[in-house]
């Protein structure tokens, strides 16, 4: 389409849309950094549910510890800490497990404050190419003493294209921040509530001692 054509040429020329440039590139680099992480650790967490709940009415810690290491994920990170020190007092070992869960959750949102940045930093950009390029505008007309197309061209094409690109940076970064977002956040959620059903089945079962 002519309109990326554009793009292309008026990033050779402008440093407001070399600055948007460098911009995309740092969000899209963000954004498949933590496409990466989020696919690497993946892991149904309530497809495990029934067969942990299995294992712990059983008593069949062993078991449990085989869950537990049979993959590196923030899930299964978290089940290691609650079996290996599932010896210890109910405090100690909730507290343990609430720790591992926070650090698992600070590397889930790792970098999200960069797509943050990037979404609300992308429009500012545009908003300051548009300024640019109607200044720009207005000064041509003042030396030319004329304001026709070929005048005051270049400056209208800046101000509208760094506000269009601006856009179009932020709003793919922003839902890619609330997903992922999102994703930690359900993903804390459900690791500390599974942990915490089969503490409780643990007692039920008799296979811990209030």
């Amino acid at each position: 389409m002519w309109i990326f054509r554009e793009i292309i040429l008026k990033t050779k020329s402008s440093y407001e849309m070399q600055l948007l440039a460098l911009t995309s590139i740092i969000g899209f680099a963000l954004f498949i950094e933590r496409l990466w992480y989020y696919l690497k650790n993946r892991v149904n967490i309530d497809k495990l549910v029934d067969s942990l709940h299995h294992l712990m009415e059983k008593g069949d810690l062993d078991g449990l510890r085989q869950v537990a290491y049979s993959k590196d994920t923030p899930f299964h990170r978290v089940l290691r800490v609650f079996v290996d020190n599932f010896d210890l007092s109910e405090d100690l070992l909730m507290g343990l497990v609430d720790a591992q869960i926070l650090r698992e959750r600070e590397k889930l949102t790792k970098y999200l404050n960069g797509l943050a940045t990037v979404a609300a930093v992308s429009p500012l950009l545009g908003l300051y190419g548009t300024v640019t390029g109607l200044i720009d505008a207005f000064h041509q007309i003042a030396i030319t003493g004329s304001g026709g197309p070929e005048v005051v061209g270049h400056g209208i094409s800046i101000a509208l294209l760094t506000t269009m690109v601006g856009l179009f940076i932020a709003i793919p970064t922003l839902i890619a921040h609330n997903y992922f977002a999102r994703k930690a956040g359900e993903i804390s959620a459900k690791t500390d509530a599974v942990i915490r059903d089969l503490l409780i089945i643990s007692y039920k079962a008799g296979v811990r001692k209030k």
